[in-house]
């Protein structure tokens, strides 16, 4: 009779490491699923409409429009930077460097640059509108340096219809050097090809 009570048992202890070793082989094909999904690559940069990007907003304003704002700065910044950056290593003819740099700022763009400029009223919000058409055409500059003068031209349409009312409107182009919109859009469609 013990024989009887412990067959029982040992069937059972079978069974549920059947179902344990099933769990576990069903976590690790769901893990490596994820993991295939995740590391997939990314195409560097794809321009889109940027009315595509995101639904229209409204203007902002208080905090959510101080933080628009610092974001429009930071992202100037991070331009300026790109094309000093960028002009190095065009100067030290660093073909490596250059490509893979290019790589890295077409993805910040398309990332994080097209999707913030995106929005229509910023362009015409006059806390803002400075920082706005001073990306724009730090964006058009960089986009010289890569040799995209297609993509430089949809800045320049964008920047003239944006800005079609505020011609006069001093902007930081070329970069150090101050000119009305009307005058820094005349230098950046002569440029656009120099690449």
């Amino acid at each position: 009779m013990n024989r009887e009570n412990e067959e029982p048992t040992l069937e059972m202890c079978t069974l549920r490491a059947r179902r344990s070793r099933l769990g576990l082989s069903a976590l690790l094909v769901v893990a490596a699923l994820l993991a295939t999904a995740c590391s997939g690559v990314r195409p560097a940069y794809q321009t889109t409409n940027q009315r595509e990007l995101s639904v229209e907003e409204a203007p902002l304003g208080g905090e959510a429009l101080s933080q628009r704002k610092q974001d429009l700065e930071r992202a100037l910044g991070d331009m300026a930077a790109f094309h000093a950056t960028m002009a190095s290593l065009i100067d030290r003819r660093d073909g490596r460097g250059l490509s893979a740099f290019d790589d890295f700022v077409a993805a910040y763009m398309g990332e994080h640059l097209d999707p913030l400029l995106a929005g229509e009223w910023q362009s015409s919000h006059p806390e803002v509108m400075a920082v706005d058409a001073n990306l724009r055409f730090t964006k058009a500059d960089v986009l010289i340096q890569m040799r995209y003068p297609r993509r430089v031209q949809r800045v320049i349409d964008d920047i003239e219809r944006r800005y079609e009312s505020h011609g006069n409107m001093v902007v930081d182009y070329p970069l150090g050097d101050q000119n009305s919109i009307t005058d820094a859009l005349e230098i950046l469609k002569n440029r656009k090809w120099e690449g």
